[in-house]
């Protein structure tokens, strides 16, 4: 471990910062055991007091958690507190997301063939399947909406559609690991996937597009409230 400071008082809050990085990259996972103090404090070349005041700072976060005679652990991902221009751009582009998605499923609805039908029922199985696991429900959600923007039949929407899933990824990834904590599973989610498979076997294009909207909504919500940003009225 590198980039030690040397004044004392910034010692542990530098501690802190490296430890939330680690969480905010992935090098530690929700669960994951630290190592401990003597180890962390022998890493960072500092004392064990520094290494309790870090860890005393990220405890009061919500960030790790102590278990009693089992050692530290990571708790949970940090949420994000971006600048605010930053928060803007989220807004924007989910904004953005519901709008172009929304008409995508409305396409969808006038073009569907039978094997896009066939394909969006497996994948709203797997979504059922994949509930409380919300890793597992983040693939099945991207391949299920990559297979409504497929069944759209134009392959611009396609390319679309993926670019700002992947700008998205991580705030998405983040609502619905809010989600599972808060309601337990992501089932309430999956009968409205459904439900949109419905109207676009039904050729229902104004109906899928309303179920669309009103699902990504729902989702954006826990991202914006992520941010603690409501959206402008």
């Amino acid at each position: 471990m590198d980039g030690t400071p040397t004044r004392h008082n910034t010692l542990p809050k530098a501690i802190a910062e490296e430890l939330r990085r680690r969480i905010r990259e992935g090098e530690l996972r929700p669960g994951d055991r630290l190592p401990g103090h003597r180890e962390l404090a022998a890493g960072f070349s500092v004392s064990l007091g520094s290494v309790r005041e870090a860890i005393s700072m990220l405890v009061s976060a919500g960030l790790i958690e102590t278990r009693a005679a089992r050692g530290t652990y990571v708790a949970g991902t940090e949420m994000p507190h971006g600048k605010p221009s930053e928060r803007t751009e989220i807004h924007e582009l989910l904004k953005a997301r519901e709008l172009v998605e929304s008409q995508i499923a409305a396409m969808a609805a006038e073009r569907a063939r039978p094997d896009d039908i066939e394909r969006l029922r497996a994948s709203v199985e797997r979504l059922r399947r994949s509930a409380e696991n919300y890793q597992a429900y983040r693939d099945a959600d991207r391949e299920f909406h990559a297979a409504v923007a497929e069944a759209a039949g134009n392959r611009f929407l396609v390319a679309w559609q993926a670019d700002v899933r992947t700008m998205l990824q991580r705030d998405l990834e983040l609502a619905a690991e809010a989600a599972v904590r808060r309601f337990g599973s992501l089932a309430f989610t999956v009968e409205s996937h459904s439900e949109l498979v419905d109207a676009i076997e039904a050729g229902r294009p104004a109906e899928a597009r309303s179920i669309a909207l009103d699902s990504m909504s729902r989702t954006h919500e826990f991202v914006l409230g992520l941010y603690a940003l409501a959206p402008p009225k």
